[in-house]
């Protein structure tokens, strides 16, 4: 049997596929939740289609070979609105996203707020654990000790009460201490 050679196109293809996925790993539980909705929708699945959005979207071509654009990534998308004008306040042992609530009937107070703290090159990533709803304006994720001094790509997305609808999540930049 001959070995087929393969070609520097599918070389770049297989590589930008292994940095998706390498990206995605730790955070796998939130992506499958965040598509959830876009996947019965689609009738597939939630990692595949965050997948293949960070592959169109999200994959830079760099003489090193291709790496993921965490500005570009995308975690969660569905119908969700999200918020408007999030502020970011990094303290020493928490980060702390406020926004302003609109008073619409477009939006339910009681959605809850998911922050997402993801150390990159280190691959771990920190979401809150209590709850919070999009009428208290903020939301808080603490940062464990020996992990304080990393810096963080932050998202923020929204979810309804029952975890069935999810926002599109919104990058809100890197926080260094």
């Amino acid at each position: 049997m001959v070995k087929k050679t393969i070609s520097p196109g599918q070389q770049r293809v297989r590589t930008a596929f292994k940095a998706g996925v390498a990206f995605l790993r730790p955070l796998n539980g939130l992506v499958k939740k965040g598509f959830s909705e876009m996947a019965k929708r689609k009738n597939s699945l939630a990692g595949g289609l965050a997948l293949g959005y960070l592959l169109k979207m999200a994959i830079r071509h760099e003489e090193g070979g291709p790496v993921v654009d965490p500005a570009l990534a995308v975690l969660s998308e569905g119908s969700l609105w999200g918020v408007l004008s999030p502020q970011v306040h990094r303290y020493s042992d928490r980060i702390e996203v406020t926004h302003t609530m609109t008073h619409s009937g477009l939006v339910n107070g009681d959605d809850r707020l998911i922050l997402c703290a993801y150390q990159v090159k280190k691959g771990y990533a920190f979401v809150n654990e209590q709850i919070w709803q999009r009428r208290e304006e903020r939301v808080i994720v603490s940062i464990p000790e020996g992990f304080c001094e990393d810096g963080f790509h932050l998202y923020l997305l929204l979810s309804d009460r029952k975890g069935n609808k999810y926002s599109r999540s919104k990058y809100l930049g890197y926080s260094t201490k």
